[in-house]
């Protein structure tokens, strides 16, 4: 049942999610309103834990005086929260895509499953002033939602993934020194968006059906018979029956469509789809 294949979806979804925040700027003033100083924050993949960790070992495991909390602050972060199934997305399991990869040979896969991928990007800032700068960067493009195309595989090589805020929480002093003046102060800003995406299973090599063969019979009276054989590289793929004004058809590998049949004054005329 299960064999060996990676596509780098959920890797890309991640990588896609978090380039949206890594071009963010905050700016200082001066007294006039004048900007002075355009700073970028920086991102990295983490929790704000272990960032907050980071700034309570100011002058503990180094000397104070040679850091300066402007050095840490602001800063971006993000995270994978769960990853979870979506059943209002859910098309037949036995649906099938197929796409050419060459002249002769084809790529197959069955449906792809839909998941829903939950982040936390959080915004650490030393005032609240640089927090509400990077906020306002962000939420204007999300109306809730922001769609990203994403090169994923050879049969869907270009996909739209949603990214969906759904919820922010704004405070003060997260690290626990929220009235506690032995402790450095941090506002932060924690929002959390939903990236909707598929995964894939095996995409496998199959042939391209090169030859059909169709055989109609009229008989002076009663009905009319048909049989139709299609062939790949010389292998018979399916078959098909017709009596009278049904079509019953049978194939393999799926490859090949009847889009309809029309009864006239001679017969049944059957057309036959090659992909």
């Amino acid at each position: 049942m299960f064999e060996y294949f990676y596509h780098q979806v959920i890797r890309q979804v991640v990588v896609a999610f978090g380039t949206l925040f890594n071009d963010i700027h905050i700016a200082r003033y001066d007294e006039q309103g004048n900007e002075v100083n355009r700073i970028k924050v920086p991102l990295g993949y983490g929790p704000q834990q272990k960032f907050i960790r980071r700034l309570n070992r100011i002058g503990r495991d180094f000397e104070e005086r040679n850091i300066k909390i402007e050095n840490y602050l602001p800063r971006i972060s993000f995270e994978i929260q769960q990853l979870t199934y979506d059943p209002a997305r859910k098309l037949s399991p036995l649906n099938q895509t197929v796409s050419a990869a060459s002249g002769s040979s084809l790529k197959r896969r069955y449906e792809r499953v839909p998941y829903n991928i939950d982040f936390n990007l959080g915004v650490m800032a030393k005032n609240m002033e640089d927090a509400l700068q990077i906020v306002e960067q962000i939420l204007p493009f999300f109306q809730p939602d922001y769609t990203v195309t994403i090169i994923l595989n050879e049969t869907d090589p270009k996909v739209d993934v949603p990214f969906v805020f759904k919820s922010a929480t704004i405070g003060e002093g997260d690290d626990g020194s929220y009235g506690n003046y032995d402790l450095r102060k941090v506002t932060y800003i924690n929002m959390v968006f939903t990236a909707k995406f598929y995964l894939y299973g095996p995409i496998r090599d199959t042939k391209v059906i090169t030859d059909t063969s169709v055989n109609i019979f009229k008989f002076p009276s009663g009905p009319t018979y048909a049989s139709i054989q299609t062939a790949a590289n010389g292998a018979t793929t399916g078959s098909m029956s017709v009596t009278g004004p049904s079509a019953n058809y049978a194939t393999g590998d799926g490859l090949v469509g009847i889009t309809g049949g029309a009864r006239g004054m001679t017969g049944i005329t059957t057309t036959i789809i090659e992909y």
